[in-house]
């Protein structure tokens, strides 16, 4: 009995032994490094990234460079120019312009709430058009939000001579120079004509209330092609303050095959607020948003057109107008090219005047202002169906309390009827009539014979119209193809009044390219 428990005993000691030396090699792997290490997964705030890059994220702040601008730059200017450039969140003041000019270039940031870029200089913050030229798709600027220094300054970004370019996640605000755009999308001339095309625009916030930009975006030619086609500009909220202008379409500047979708809340004094001098057609056009009782919101130049699919609905709902009603702003739109489909959104507006969209019209004391309204809501059946022309001056009365108010309407069979007068303002009593349509102020027309053919870049083939009663000087917009289609990207497409009677037409190459022979039909304005 002893010797059992004695080994027993001895078992139990061994078996200790053991413990405690399993113990110590255990022991033996714990190092400070092992401590220190786990300390700080238990501290993830502690983690700073020290690498310039990680997983091809590139982060800037380790970059030489005397400003934020600079540094930046210096990474784009590294080894292949390729980079992933990813701002940390904080708030970062910089003087130096960034240059973007590689289609494997971003800059991302953490988000607009997060990233914070303060442009102090005075030219423009970010410059984003690919040098040399190319059509390969571009990348991105995503995530941060660009404050600008007021009023001494250029654009905030730059942008345009791009292809498939992506704007997302971003807040713009107070650029105010005197040409200052929040966004510019340019055509510039490198060694050839460039165009801008495939830009994907969304959940871009342009202007904060009272302060805004002097223009939130603009397409521009600047010695380079026409071509703004294939736009998806999705969402953009814009804040837009007396004087300054929501999006621009210079001369010249043709834009197709494109969504165009903005949300706006427009000072109620302001006025000019979408300014189209270019050609809108094909696309998908949509305006939405407070505006009060601002009058001319969408101001179509001579020379502009919107041909596309969509609708214009600006809230007008003031103490004005004692919150009687709210309109489709068609009051907000001047319109200074004077054919009648000028403006036409279909299908919202196309049942209004014979399926051919709004007949728009100039107020007869010849300021080239349209004041059109379409009322909503309960009212007689005289005010109900077709389309009615308003005096917007006479009152702020709905119709069905102030029938003054009415010049004219086209009837739900597409009857042209007229009523009565108004007074415009305190001006005196204006008698409505046929002549305050614009139908009997239709442009002068003409055909060319087919234009086309093989050209080398720079040259151009040309072709006449015969135009009854043209005269140099007067205004020719765009030409339109016959059949239809839109014009090729590697030509620029122009015509003007080159003698009495007369329209010559060129379709100038870009690049070498065949150009299948087209007729133009051409309209000069008198």
């Amino acid at each position: 009995m002893k010797l059992v428990t004695i080994l027993v005993v001895v078992i139990l000691v061994l078996a200790l032994l053991k413990l405690v030396a399993i113990d110590g090699d255990i022991a033996s792997m714990w190092s400070p490094q092992i401590e220190a290490r786990a300390e700080a997964q238990g501290a993830p705030s502690s983690q700073a990234i020290s690498a310039m890059t990680v997983n091809g994220a590139v982060n800037p702040l380790l970059y030489p460079g005397s400003d934020f601008g600079e540094k930046i730059n210096r990474v784009f200017a590294s080894g292949n120019g390729c980079a992933e450039v990813h701002v940390p969140p904080g708030k970062y003041s910089y003087s130096t312009t960034i240059h973007i000019s590689k289609p494997c270039q971003s800059l991302l940031g953490a988000g607009s709430a997060l990233t914070t870029l303060e442009y102090s200089g005075t030219g423009d913050a970010i410059v984003w058009q690919m040098r040399p030229y190319t059509i390969q798709k571009a990348g991105m600027l995503k995530g941060f939000t660009l404050k600008g220094p007021g009023k001494n300054v250029g654009n905030a970004i730059r942008s345009g001579t791009v292809i498939a370019a992506t704007f997302e996640d971003l807040v713009i605000n107070n650029f105010l120079g005197p040409n200052s755009a929040a966004i510019l999308l340019e055509n510039t001339r490198a060694d050839l004509a460039t165009w801008t095309e495939r830009t994907v625009i969304r959940d871009v916030h342009i202007g904060i209330s009272h302060i805004g930009n002097t223009i939130a975006m603009a397409f521009m030619i600047n010695g380079g092609g026409n071509s703004f086609g294939y736009e998806d500009v999705s969402d953009v909220w814009l804040n837009v303050e007396k004087g300054q202008i929501g999006v621009k379409w210079g001369k010249g500047t043709y834009t197709y095959n494109s969504k165009l979708n903005f949300h706006a809340n427009i000072s109620a004094i302001g006025t000019d607020s979408f300014v189209i001098d270019g050609v809108i057609r094909n696309s998908l056009f949509f305006l939405t948003g407070e505006a009060g009782c601002a009058k001319d919101l969408v101001h179509v130049g001579p020379e502009g057109e919107v041909q596309g699919q969509g609708f214009v609905a600006v809230n007008c709902a003031s103490d004005l107008t004692h919150g009687y009603y709210v309109r489709t702003d068609l009051a907000g739109v001047q319109v200074d090219n004077q054919h009648w489909d000028a403006f036409q959104l279909s299908p919202a507006y196309a049942p209004l005047v014979n399926g051919k969209g709004i007949l728009l019209l100039n107020n007869v004391e010849h300021k080239n202002e349209a004041d059109l309204t379409n009322f909503y809501g309960k009212g007689p059946a005289e005010f109900s169906g077709g389309f009615s022309f308003y005096n917007t001056f006479a009152s702020i009365l709905e119709p069905s309390n102030d029938p003054r108010g009415l010049l004219a309407k086209i009837d739900p069979q597409g009857n042209w009827m007229t009523h009565g007068s108004a007074s415009w303002g305190s001006g005196i009593p204006i008698t409505s009539s046929d002549n305050v349509a614009l139908k009997t102020q239709l442009p002068l027309s003409g055909r060319t014979a087919a234009i086309g053919g093989e050209l080398k870049a720079g040259n151009c083939a040309h072709g006449v119209a015969n135009v009854s009663g043209a005269v140099i000087g007067q205004v020719v917009p765009h030409p339109t193809a016959s059949d239809g289609s839109v014009d090729s990207p590697f030509e620029v497409l122009s015509a003007a009044v080159t003698a009495a009677n007369t329209v010559s037409v060129q379709r100038c190459a870009v690049a070498p390219v065949t150009l299948s022979g087209k007729t133009y039909n051409v309209r000069v304005i008198p």
